[in-house]
């Protein structure tokens, strides 16, 4: 994007000198109803560093977000006194954009204003910089439970660049910028000014939502669309989408006429929340679940058995002599015979019994609709099956392991999931104590 050569007066045109002037006023009003703040600002070096900037336009978001009224024709030191010192690192990125740097995006707190932002920057000519932004401070707050498991992860909210788009709603027709296509693989040659083209480029399990949403701003029920959905790249693959709208023009009786939006790509910031949720239930080196949410999913299963009066069992096994095969073997070989106990009780179980690793070499299932003859029979299945396993070791005999395993079943309506895990683990020391290699339920018999 390249500066206006006269910008007209009160605020800069942001739009490209290329485009026509009517194009020009659409992007403009676009940037007026962003739902995003925007900055366009001039930097200033002392000693060749950054050390301050000057605000030459700033969009009503930008207020709103952050609070701040006037600003245009100040210095960030007049209206944010220290914040060269408290947040030298914001001042670094944008100075470093600012000369011509590539642009950047990033998330981080600005301690001057006890805010977080996600900031995407770029620089339009020399000593000059356009930062798009929201303020994410809740956003973060809500993070705070994840943060043990996201601390070395970030999210990244938006792209470096927008996707644009213009409907001229009586005519059918869109206009798109080049970046609208390339996030979805497309150059911009390929591009068909169409809504039908978008309507197709959407997941189709997403498609009569994104039409209902914006459909909802054009007849006036909602005043901006703001909508994340999947489309579908040239590649095969799915990209995840922020589109965000709102109607630029009615007619003299109120009826949409021309319609505005951005797109931005959110395709990591979605993985790396899908990853976060997994890594909240699934134990890391085995895959199945860990004990957190092994006791969340068993107190359903409880409940449930209560309520329709069903049996319930619990298994507790143990790996036998586990610390003997990793001080002979290594914690490598350790590490595979828990990911084959794992893969073993997944093949061996039904899809419905639920299966988690408490911690160390110790696992648990919990087996729905299963009384204590049905779960003796199934413990003693995967006891075999693992007794039968063998590890291959490269240059060596392989490896063989067993289990020991304590079943339990609900007896009475008053029995919770703490009490089934303690008869269960007695038994399983009784299982061990008989010997190991074995299934012992309460009474202390296979």
């Amino acid at each position: 994007m390249t500066a206006p050569a006269e910008p007209p007066p009160g605020r800069p045109s942001l739009a490209p000198d290329a485009r026509p002037p009517e194009a020009r006023a659409v992007l403009d009003g676009l940037l007026e109803h962003l739902l995003n703040g925007v900055a366009y600002c001039r930097m200033e070096y002392t000693d060749g560093q950054p050390s301050d900037f000057l605000f030459l336009y700033t969009n009503p978001a930008f207020h709103s977000q952050t609070g701040l009224a006037d600003v245009c024709g100040k210095h960030i030191s007049q209206i944010v006194p220290g914040l060269r010192q408290t947040d030298p690192a914001l001042l670094e990125i944008f100075g470093r954009v600012a000369r011509g740097g590539q642009p950047e995006t990033f998330v981080m707190p600005v301690k001057s204003m006890a805010e977080w932002f996600s900031v995407s920057v770029y620089c339009p000519h020399p000593e000059h910089f356009i930062a798009l932004f929201d303020v994410v401070t809740e956003r973060k707050k809500a993070e705070a439970a994840l943060e043990d498991r996201a601390r070395q992860l970030r999210f990244v909210l938006e792209g470096s660049e927008l996707g644009f788009w213009d409907w001229d709603i009586a005519t059918g027709k869109v206009e798109r910028n080049p970046q609208w296509g390339h996030m979805l693989g497309y150059t911009f040659e390929e591009l068909q000014h169409t809504a039908q083209q978008w309507a197709d480029f959407v997941h189709p399990h997403d498609r009569e939502r994104a039409w209902a949403s914006i459909f909802d701003v054009v007849e006036g029920r909602s005043a901006a669309h703001k909508l994340e959905y999947r489309m579908l790249h040239k590649d095969g693959s799915i990209r995840w989408i922020l589109d965000q709208a709102k109607v630029m023009q009615r007619d003299g009786h109120g009826k949409a006429t021309r319609m505005c939006g951005t797109h931005t790509d959110i395709t990591e910031r979605k993985l790396l929340e899908e990853e976060l949720r997994r890594q909240a239930h699934v134990d890391y080196l085995t895959g199945i679940y860990n004990r957190r949410h092994f006791m969340e999913r068993a107190e359903q299963e409880l409940s449930r058995a209560h309520r329709y009066a069903k049996p319930l069992s619990m298994l507790m096994l143990d790996i036998d002599h586990f610390k003997q095969i990793n001080d002979r073997h290594g914690h490598k070989v350790g590490d595979t015979v828990l990911k084959a106990v794992a893969d073993l009780s997944q093949a061996t179980f039904r899809d419905v019994d639920i299966v988690g690793r408490l911690g160390g070499e110790e696992f648990a299932a919990l087996l729905p609709e299963t009384d204590q003859p049905a779960a003796l029979e199934a413990a003693e299945r995967l006891r075999a099956t693992i007794a039968n396993a063998r590890i291959p070791l490269p240059g060596a005999p392989p490896v063989s392991f067993s289990v020991s395993i304590g079943v339990s079943s609900m007896d009475s309506p008053e029995d919770n999931i703490d009490a089934l895990l303690q008869r269960a683990d007695k038994a399983l020391y009784k299982a061990k104590d008989s010997g190991r290699n074995r299934v012992c339920g309460r009474d202390g018999k296979a």
